[in-house]
């Protein structure tokens, strides 16, 4: 089977480590080569507004001594995982830069880290951010080092399930992976679908697809609630939609889980 190919930024930050070791650690189960990306933001340093071959010259001193930081860190880490062999340093707008990576290079995931803070407001700022709105593919947010394999793949009354169940056959397709079916409400009254129709057409789905849950079950309460019940997963995968701005009690579930999250789109 073809690997899946991540782009996983690299800076000197806890956040970025937690991600390097966590995605190399499920290695395995991905199937991934990690494409590793680092980018100098000029804005407020010395020269950023030169033209001509000062600014060239300045940009090319940057990229030289993004390389080193990049090299520096991977060297220190001591990764057990296909890291590809050319790091991409690039000067510019983090956002955009990321973006055009994102767009040319044909990537089944993006990978960055986030230090939990269970800030659900910034949670959503994330999501509103261009970057976030703009990037064609999902989005791996790392913000612990959990040991479980176990994934839960959540739905909610908005998801797109046909849509979800599609990009986990993307990633996961081929691989042995050990998953559990939740559909979350704060409620099961007034539900539309109800969340035993979310498992069943989930089921259903996912089943054609060639999979089965190891387990289906309906988690209700509040997000706090739901957060601590999904603490244990390896990983939780949801689908988001970025059509809407509504907020959303899976949005908040999501914001306050500690384990990382794979979002779809």
């Amino acid at each position: 089977m073809d690997m899946l190919k991540a782009l996983v930024p690299v800076e000197m930050t806890l956040a970025s480590n937690v991600a390097l070791r966590y995605l190399c650690r499920k290695a395995e189960m991905l199937g991934i080569a990690v494409q590793p990306v680092h980018v100098e933001e000029p804005d407020h340093k010395p020269h950023s507004s030169e033209t001509g071959w000062i600014r060239r010259s300045w940009e090319s001193g940057l990229r030289q001594a993004g390389l080193e930081e990049v090299q520096r860190i991977l060297n220190s880490e001591k990764l057990d995982c296909f890291i590809l062999p050319n790091p991409i340093v690039r000067v510019g707008d983090r956002e955009d830069t990321l973006l055009e990576e994102l767009r040319l290079g044909g990537y089944d995931f993006f990978v960055e880290g986030e230090v939990a803070n269970f800030n659900t407001g910034a949670f959503r700022k994330r999501l509103r951010s261009k970057l976030y709105r703009q990037m064609p593919c999902p989005v791996l947010l790392v913000r612990n080092m959990i040991q479980s394999d176990r994934l839960a793949l959540v739905l909610d009354e908005k998801t797109d399930v046909e849509s979800l169940a599609a990009r986990f056959h993307h990633l996961f397709g081929g691989r042995d992976v050990d998953f559990d079916l939740c559909a979350y409400a704060m409620d099961d009254l007034h539900q539309d679908p109800h969340p035993d129709e979310l498992l069943s057409e989930g089921g259903e789905i996912l089943g054609s697809l060639g999979y089965r849950p190891a387990r289906a079950f309906t988690l209700l309460g509040a997000p706090e609630t739901a957060a601590r019940n999904l603490g244990d997963y390896g990983m939780i995968v949801a689908h988001m939609d970025r059509k809407s701005n509504r907020k959303s009690p899976l949005t908040e579930v999501l914001g306050l889980a500690s384990s990382p999250i794979l979002i779809c789109w």
